[in-house]
């Protein structure tokens, strides 16, 4: 049986691998082999995961297994591994939702782009995921769409959505002092600053 279902694991049959590794470790839980199959299962999984622009429900499915095997085997000579694709599928949920809220920003359907949407996407993001290398880009584009959709309001707007833009550049700054994109934000600022001049001289 341990045989059988290697084969698949080596045929790069990652389905029937999964399924056939699972009733291993069902059928014979006293087996000296069933924590390095219980891994292999898990792992099968991971090689079912997709691309980052694709579905991700076989990512989530194997984080899923992955971490069901770290909760029974959490001393595993397999441990070390099984968080090493664990953290990687988990970057790929991040990288996953992070695209999507630049996407918002930056393609457009017609000729408006979604700010609103990216704000909302990227406040989304930061929440899910508070410690994400990302984090630093998403609080930019975040700033970057507020900034866009200030510059580019309807006056009824404008004065408030400057004003908004301008409090995500301080949270921003306060957050990524020596950011890779401090210059660009502090000129972006620097634009703010001067719309919302025209404001203070009407009041």
């Amino acid at each position: 049986m341990y045989l059988y279902s290697n084969t698949f694991y080596k045929m790069r049959d990652y389905h029937t691998s999964s399924y056939q590794f699972e009733r291993f470790v069902s059928s014979y839980p006293a087996s000296e082999k069933v924590e390095e199959i219980a891994f292999l299962s898990a792992k099968s999984y991971y090689m079912l995961s997709p691309a980052y622009s694709k579905d991700q429900t076989e990512t989530k499915n194997a984080i899923e297994k992955l971490q069901n095997f770290l909760n029974m085997y959490p001393e595993s000579e397999y441990a070390a591994e099984a968080n090493k694709l664990f953290k990687e599928l988990d970057f790929k949920l991040e990288k996953k939702a992070y695209e999507i809220a630049k996407q918002y920003a930056l393609i457009a359907p017609g000729y408006t782009r979604d700010f609103n949407a990216a704000i909302k996407s990227f406040d989304s993001f930061i929440f899910e995921f508070p410690g994400s290398t990302l984090r630093e880009d998403a609080l930019f584009y975040k700033f970057d769409a507020a900034y866009q959709q200030a510059m580019n309001s309807v006056e009824s707007k404008k004065e408030f959505r400057l004003k908004e833009a301008k409090e995500y550049y301080t949270s921003f700054k306060k957050a990524y002092s020596d950011s890779k994109y401090i210059q660009d934000a502090d000129k972006m600022a620097l634009s703010l600053d001067e719309e919302l001049k025209n404001y203070s001289n009407k009041s």
